[in-house]
């Protein structure tokens, strides 16, 4: 058997039931949402980065680095909701955490790669080794990638905005922890052109 209790319940004035004294009052209500609009998926991380929980970084597709933004990306996937966690479906590109050193590893990654300065494009064939051993797991048995990595952090080195304000006052950070990748055939031609942004000296 269920009781019912309607001592709490209010009924307006106006209502007929109100009149009537009837044991049960039957009522079916209908909810309307207005103004709705459709928004993409990535628009919730970006407005309420707060309100969101995240996995751990993908590896597929790979992190990146932004160009016009001037941010390392990465994918995850992401819910909202704090007692109810809604899952925002696929994977969400979203910019890398700063709580991982992960994100000086692909830095430096594409770095090597001459993505971050193009006038180290010339130099990519000629490394000592690949520059996907900065993102690997064995990356600190490796003295290179160890002092490479070392470099970034210290500064907090993660995109290219903060290496030119570095570069106007150490004009010669970075040159030799980036001449251990390359042949010492070819350290005097990138001694000759560093830093590797020409207007940085100009400020």
């Amino acid at each position: 058997d269920i009781k019912l209790d309607f001592k709490d319940v209010l009924i307006r004035p106006k209502r007929s039931t109100l009149k009537s004294r009837a044991d049960v009052d039957l009522t079916r209500e209908f909810i309307f949402h207005h103004n709705i609009c459709a928004i993409q998926m990535d628009w919730i991380v970006q407005l309420n980065p707060h309100l969101c929980s995240f996995g751990p970084i993908e590896d597929d597709p790979q992190p990146r680095y932004d160009e016009n933004q001037d941010k390392m990306l990465c994918h995850r996937k992401a819910t909202i909701g704090q007692r109810v966690s809604w899952s925002l479906g696929s994977s969400i590109e979203t910019i890398f955490p700063t709580n991982t050193n992960d994100r000086y590893r692909w830095f430096g990654k594409y770095f090597l790669d001459g993505i971050i300065c193009p006038r180290l494009l010339q130099f990519r064939s000629t490394l000592l080794c690949s520059s996907n051993a900065m993102v690997k797991s064995w990356a600190s048995l490796m003295e290179r990638t160890q002092l490479f990595l070392n470099a970034l952090v210290i500064k907090e080195i993660d995109n290219r905005t903060k290496l030119k304000e570095i570069w106007s006052i150490e004009p010669k950070y970075l040159l030799d922890v980036y001449c251990n990748w390359l042949p010492e055939s070819l350290h005097a031609q990138v001694r000759s052109i560093w830093p590797p942004i020409p207007f940085v000296l100009e400020k």
